[in-house]
């Protein structure tokens, strides 16, 4: 009995020392991440509208617009949003109501837009779908696009 409470004791000190490491015990600043990930994970729901620089992954339900200036949105199944995004890439392999426009777009087997989309380069997989309003835009017209999206901003 005794060897078995030891035996329980060594796995929860090596655990914590192999996970949280030379942190434990220092004093000094834990490092932090150079990058941040905004998630919405499975089973939440979210109204109101998202400003990032940084990559937003959605597994589960946005109402509002979203606005990532350069960075990536990647809806995943069983993720859904209505509103306008605006990113620099779009992974969609969940469900889009509303309006997208970003620089790429990839539509996945279970991605599903219903709205208006304006891209520059556009991948859409078997099995993916957009329906309503699809523009190609050219490099003029994205730089117009960027000078009313920060009209709106301001």
């Amino acid at each position: 009995m005794l060897f078995y409470i030891i035996s329980v004791l060594m796995i929860i000190i090596l655990y914590t020392l192999y996970f949280i490491g030379e942190n434990m015990f220092s004093k000094g600043k834990i490092k932090e991440s150079d990058s941040t990930t905004t998630i919405i994970s499975k089973n939440t729901s979210f109204v109101g509208d998202i400003s990032s620089g940084e990559k937003i992954i959605i597994h589960g339900k946005i109402n509002g617009n979203i606005n990532t200036n350069n960075g990536v949105v990647f809806i995943d199944k069983g993720g859904v949003v209505n509103g306008r995004v605006l990113c620099e890439k779009m992974i969609l392999n969940g469900e889009l109501y509303g309006e997208c426009c970003c620089s790429t777009l990839d539509v996945y087997e279970n991605g599903f837009l219903q709205g208006e989309v304006s891209y520059r380069f556009l991948e859409i997989r078997n099995g993916g779908c957009i329906t309503g309003i699809v523009n190609k835009v050219t490099d003029e017209v994205q730089n117009n696009v960027s000078e009313l999206v920060k009209a709106r901003e301001s």
